[in-house]
């Protein structure tokens, strides 16, 4: 069992596709990224995810001779490739979306919207705001892992190197879990338990949108959530989410009802001074740790992304 849930997770990430380009970055995160870079537009990814299905059906017409097996193969692909197209989702008025498993990974009436591609390993989220790749959630059946974090996190630090345990509110008001949080330069990644939907998930994230979405999303939980990389998510009830909506001061205790105009001033300036805070604090984690969380992938087989996992 172990060994097939480890050669599951490498099949999962395989499809990427690891650059040489993403190599030279240093980064595990960006390696294990391949070819996605953040800023895609929907079109870039949705055209990414096609080619990605025609080289894996492509794989599989050319491996029979069978011609009525080769004509449902490609009847196939073409089904997969419009269903992608198909996913394309602005998140405007509430949907079922609230309630699956990637909950709390959005808001509405901000400008994010979602393309979703499930291939046999995984189900794979793209969140774009904008318009523009910010985040990609790969969630894997936590079967795959017998149910135990402890067999999934080993798994991931063996690729990722030592990792950050966190535990707390992963989105607000999705209730507690536990994850391992990695960073680089330009992005986070979280290992997270998910299983009450019956998954692990890997969560690939840009900090520059994080850091501009912890600005501007309207609860004090997703701000604090989002980008406070020192101190643990603080939780996010109904009730809170009600005061936040009609402009209560957010900040260090203060109750007053500030006006829209001041409430976006300070929520302004409290997002800059929090950036330069956390600037400050990775470039501290950087120098002490010397690479040895998110230490270069070195000696990576393009055809086996995991090290052989």
């Amino acid at each position: 069992m172990k060994q097939s849930g480890l050669w599951m997770l490498l099949a999962c990430l395989l499809w990427t596709g690891l650059s040489g380009r993403a190599a030279a970055e240093g980064s595990s995160i960006a390696t294990s990224m391949g070819d996605l870079r953040w800023g895609m537009s929907e079109h870039e990814i949705i055209a990414f995810v096609k080619r990605k299905i025609d080289e894996r059906y492509t794989a599989q017409i050319h491996a029979t001779h069978d011609a009525r097996r080769q004509s449902q193969l490609r009847d196939e692909m073409k089904r997969a490739q419009s269903d992608v197209q198909q996913s394309l989702v602005t998140f405007g008025r509430r949907s079922s979306w609230d309630s699956s498993k990637i909950a709390g990974e959005f808001d509405h009436d901000n400008g994010e919207s979602l393309v979703v591609y499930k291939d046999d390993a995984s189900e794979n989220y793209y969140f774009f705001l904008n318009g523009r790749l910010w985040k990609w959630y790969k969630a894997l059946e936590d079967r795959t892992f017998s149910s135990n974090f402890k067999r999934f996190s080993q798994s991931i630090e063996k690729k990722f190197g030592r990792g950050h345990a966190k535990s707390g509110e992963l989105s607000p008001g999705q209730g507690q879990t536990q994850w391992l949080e990695y960073l680089d330069r330009n992005s986070r990644m979280r290992a997270a338990d998910n299983t009450k939907h019956s998954t692990f998930a890997l969560i690939f994230e840009d900090m520059g949108a994080v850091r501009e979405l912890a600005s501007i999303r309207k609860t004090a939980g997703s701000t604090r959530n989002n980008y406070r990389e020192d101190e643990e998510p603080a939780s996010t009830t109904r009730t809170e989410v009600a005061r936040a909506q009609t402009r209560k001061s957010v900040f260090e205790g203060e109750q007053h009802t500030e006006t829209d105009a001041e409430y976006q001033a300070r929520t302004r300036r409290m997002a800059t001074e929090e950036r330069q805070k956390q600037q400050a604090i990775h470039s501290r984690k950087e120098e002490s740790k010397k690479g040895e969380v998110l230490k270069p992938l070195e000696g990576m087989d393009d055809k086996d992304p995991l090290g052989g996992l």
